[in-house]
């Protein structure tokens, strides 16, 4: 009852009683808040209830005998192995990154791509099996004693029988029966779709959409979309600057009809300064985004951002290309003057619109609730233009104050 109460007050205590009550019985009364409740703090509060629920309760599931046909019952149990070494820190963040987002995506309800987060984070770093929140997300993925999931998870064959099962079967964790698989909403499995569909799908880029392609970030990926945009920057510079540059002649010509002797003859290279500025396009375009990435993902941090850098400068780098390609378009046509309001309205709702995708691709990469990936994205930037602005003004001062003082 509290918890449908309109008061958020009241649903934050109801949220605290279940963190409380001990009982993992309740997690799907949590899940239900991290997905539908209309207050994104809500949601991150239900988030961090559900990891103390897990860290402080074990799993009441009772333990199942592995499957005959998946894993094999008769091999004996393993000497334990030698404590693995330390992981480098870089590593052991990447790791904790991919245990958290197991635990996200199982209670999305994508267990079978939890498992496999947690699977690569446990390859990432070993030693995260003696963490008590690692140790409960395993069974919560699995059903069954900590120990006896972290066995199978950390078994090559173990594990593939259990990601990879056999046809006609539905992945699904051991401890959860047919009959609640078969009432448990069901996903449907998205193909790996190659980089011109997912550039072309920039109008569907929901959360769960960048959520999904975050798994997918890849170097070579990146850098192949930096090029593609950096093209389309190229090619959109030299047509709008040809055209620019025309009319710039034409209008030159015109004021020195106008003016006759007493203009100044034109003794510059146009083509010259148009080559320089078409390779100036070139390489500062690609530098431009590398910074503003990184800005944006150390901004992004500072609000408590737990992702790579490399899944966060992918998925900026896949909004790039739409974003460049149809802002050039709106570039090109706003070189007809009839057109240029609705062309003014067209570049403003795509700013916005690529401002959502933004902050929806910053919560994919760093398990971020709305409001901090909103000031993840906007606040530093925002600073930044505000001492701008502020050093221009007081440059300006300086140079009106001596341009004064020469008349």
């Amino acid at each position: 009852t509290q918890l449908e109460s309109d008061d958020p007050r009241v649903r934050v205590e109801a949220i605290k009683a279940i963190a409380n009550s001990g009982d993992r019985a309740n997690l799907p009364y949590l899940k239900e808040i991290v997905e539908n409740d209309p207050d994104p703090r809500l949601q991150d509060y239900a988030r961090k209830a559900a990891r103390h629920l897990f860290t402080s309760t074990e799993s009441s599931a009772p333990a199942k005998a592995k499957p005959q046909e998946d894993i094999k019952p008769s091999r004996e149990r393993k000497t334990p192995s030698p404590e693995p070494p330390a992981t480098p820190p870089a590593e052991r963040t990447s790791a904790e990154t991919k245990i958290q987002r197991a635990l996200s995506l199982h209670m999305r309800g994508d267990t079978t791509k939890a498992l496999k987060a947690f699977a690569q984070g446990l390859d990432l770093d070993p030693n995260l099996a003696n963490e008590t929140f690692t140790r409960s997300v395993a069974s919560e993925l699995t059903g069954l004693h900590p120990d006896q999931a972290l066995e199978i998870l950390m078994d090559p064959e173990d594990r593939k029988a259990l990601l990879n099962p056999p046809k006609g079967k539905a992945a699904q964790p051991e401890g959860i029966s047919e009959s609640e698989e078969a009432a448990a909403p069901k996903r449907p499995a998205k193909p790996r779709s190659g980089l011109v569909q997912t550039w072309l799908s920039f109008f569907s880029m929901t959360e769960d959409f960048l959520a999904e392609e975050a798994d997918r970030a890849s170097t070579e990926d990146t850098l192949l979309s930096v090029l593609v945009f950096t093209i389309a920057a190229v090619v959109i510079f030299m047509i709008t600057g040809f055209v620019q540059f025309q009319q710039f002649l034409v209008f030159w010509n015109q004021l020195m009809v106008e003016m006759g002797e007493s203009m100044p003859p034109l003794d510059f290279n146009i083509g010259m300064i148009f080559f320089v500025l078409l390779i100036s396009t070139l390489i500062i375009t690609p530098i431009t985004f590398f910074i503003g990435a990184g800005i944006q993902f150390l901004s992004v941090k500072l609000f408590g951002g737990s992702g790579e850098f490399r899944t966060h400068l992918y998925l900026l780098a896949l909004i790039q290309v739409p974003v460049t390609i149809l802002g050039g378009v709106l570039s090109i046509l706003s070189l007809v003057s009839m057109i240029g309001f609705v062309v003014g309205l067209g570049g403003l709702g795509l700013s916005i619109y690529t401002l959502i995708v933004n902050v929806r691709a910053v919560k994919a990469a760093h398990n971020l609730p709305t409001g901090r990936a909103v000031a993840g994205v906007l606040l530093l930037p925002i600073i930044l233009v505000v001492i701008l602005g502020c050093m221009l003004i007081i440059f300006g001062s300086a140079l009106m104050s001596v341009l004064a003082g020469m008349v």
